[in-house]
């Protein structure tokens, strides 16, 4: 989350110092991340969904709908995933109703 922050707000540390950043480079972070849910089974703790999916899936879902991660085969995977499990896809239903009511006319 740091490291997409950084990299939006053009707040990147120089290679040299991104040590001190604590994440080292956007890279790096990104590259580990694609680690985890490539090594993972389909969620993070094996066959077992956890809220680190829950928040992990929502960094990756929004990286990848506003391009702030790159789009990697392995994240496009893990969050097609996420998105089609029944309760994302009843909150999205839930959403999409509570959207429509308070458009104009709606």
């Amino acid at each position: 989350e740091a490291a997409v922050t950084a990299k939006s707000l053009g707040l990147l540390a120089p290679a040299d110092k991104a040590r001190m950043a604590g994440y080292g480079s956007f890279d790096q972070v990104v590259d580990a991340l694609e680690t985890v849910v490539s090594d993972a089974g389909p969620w993070l703790l094996g066959e077992r969904f956890s809220a680190l999916d829950v928040y992990l899936g929502s960094q990756i879902g929004w990286g990848l709908q506003f391009k702030s991660l790159p789009e990697r085969d392995a994240f496009k995977a893990y969050a097609g995933r996420l998105f089609q499990r029944p309760a994302a896809i009843r909150a999205r239903e839930m959403d999409d109703a509570l959207i429509a009511a308070a458009s104009p006319g709606g």
